[in-house]
């Protein structure tokens, strides 16, 4: 692949480089080139890329997609240029901005899945015992970096009961999921239209991961939301999809059991050196959401 013919006669500007080693251009300012080369990333990291490139191929035309310009997929470079949108800041949250994104969330978990993501529904593993004490020994650093501000027990407890939650959770009904639904990843049209990108994460999931991911990170970036609204209006998007009324107990038991798995499991891995503030935001939802569960 030559990225250079993509740069020729164009302004050109770097805008970043991506956490997990991708390029990103802005090409004469109106796309977004991705650029992504086997040599520069870790572990399985070109096989997530390569996935979010055979994502757009498979979906290509869909509604809640960006307009792809261009998709390149070889053994050991992607090369994706996709038409440049508006980006949606948190400052824009409004009812009627809420209804928008969990339409489009409804839409998603309501498309077929592409063929070459049928292996990756695989269910949670129980975590290991090894894993365990790494998450519990990680939450408690971070506690201990606010002397008595925090309850640690209920992070015992929390360790203690975690598989049985991920083997509950389990149980739930498999869907097309995004995997990292949050306001980052998602951009607006000209009429207002939303749109979902970076599908390096797409898989087979529970519903409720999406809707838990992306009212933990709003949670956790001190935006300020209306909970009930979003499942109220996630609940209707799906009674207009399917015709049917969805379960909202259950919806929320799920989405506290998937928000106290990856809290638990991942968040102390982001909060060393935060503000009590922020901690608490995060520590607070994992606790209250341990309690629904009644475990």
């Amino acid at each position: 692949m030559d990225i250079n013919k993509f740069f020729e006669g164009k302004m050109v500007s770097k805008i970043r480089v991506g956490q997990s080693g991708a390029d990103v251009y802005e090409l004469d300012g109106n796309s977004i080139l991705k650029h992504v080369k086997r040599e520069s990333l870790e572990g399985n990291l070109f096989d997530t890329y390569s996935k979010e490139a055979l994502f757009y191929k498979s979906k290509q035309g869909k509604n809640y997609l960006p307009e792809v310009l261009n998709n390149e997929i070889s053994e050991n470079e992607i090369i994706i240029v996709l038409k440049k949108y508006i980006p949606i800041l948190r400052e824009e949250i409004s009812d009627d901005l809420i209804r928008k994104i969990t339409k489009v969330l409804a839409l998603i978990h309501n498309d077929e899945i592409p063929d070459f993501l049928s292996n990756s529904g695989q269910k949670k593993d129980v975590l290991s015992a090894e894993r365990i004490d790494y998450c519990l020994k990680g939450w408690k650093n971070v506690l201990n970096e606010h002397p008595g501000a925090f309850n640690e027990t209920i992070i015992d407890n929390i360790a203690s009961k975690i598989n049985e939650i991920i083997d509950w959770h389990n149980t739930e009904e498999r869907v097309l999921t995004h995997g990292d639904f949050h306001f980052e990843n998602l951009l607006k049209d000209s009429t207002g239209n939303i749109l979902v990108c970076d599908w390096q994460n797409a898989g087979i999931g529970g519903e409720s991961e999406d809707l838990s991911f992306f009212m933990s990170r709003l949670g956790a970036d001190g935006a300020v939301f209306d909970s009930n609204l979003i499942l109220d209006s996630y609940a209707d998007a799906i009674k207009d999809i399917k015709g049917e009324n969805l379960d909202i107990d259950a919806i929320k038991k799920h989405m506290a059991a998937a928000n106290v798995i990856t809290s638990f499991e991942f968040w102390h891995e982001f909060l060393h050196g935060n503000d009590e503030d922020r901690v608490r935001g995060v520590f607070d939802k994992m606790v209250s959401d341990f309690k629904i569960l009644k475990m």
